[in-house]
């Protein structure tokens, strides 16, 4: 009697467990946790940032030609594909055969047998 997972003794039983083995295992990935936070925090800041303000402070006074500049985004993008594969990619997708008119799977009829006759059953 009273297995259920609303008794008052497995409520107690399982509250029992979670001080006595849950508890110390996240108390210690707390400490873990704040130790790194607070390691992050006393971590001296990099230079490298200031010196990146500075310069582009002084270099909104220099002209730039963006013509012969390269932008990142397109280094790294998708490799262009030439012309031959696109038209080649069209045609095979214009010789696809497209159904267009296609039951939902929902909606199946299946025959009955010729011996079954619907109707009344007096």
């Amino acid at each position: 009697m009273a297995k259920s997972a609303r008794a008052s003794r497995i409520k107690k039983n399982n509250q029992a467990l979670k001080k006595r083995v849950f508890d110390p295992v996240e108390t210690a990935r707390n400490e873990r946790l704040s130790a790194k936070l607070l390691e992050l925090a006393k971590a001296p800041k990099e230079k490298e940032q200031e010196t990146e303000v500075e310069k582009e402070a002084e270099g909104t006074a220099e002209p730039t030609d963006t013509k012969d500049e390269k932008m990142d985004v397109d280094e790294n993008g998708k490799p262009r594909r030439s012309n031959r594969e696109i038209k080649r990619q069209h045609q095979v997708r214009a010789a696809r055969i497209v159904k267009t008119h296609k039951k939902p799977r929902n909606q199946r009829h299946f025959p009955t047998h010729g011996s079954k006759k619907k109707g009344s059953k007096r």
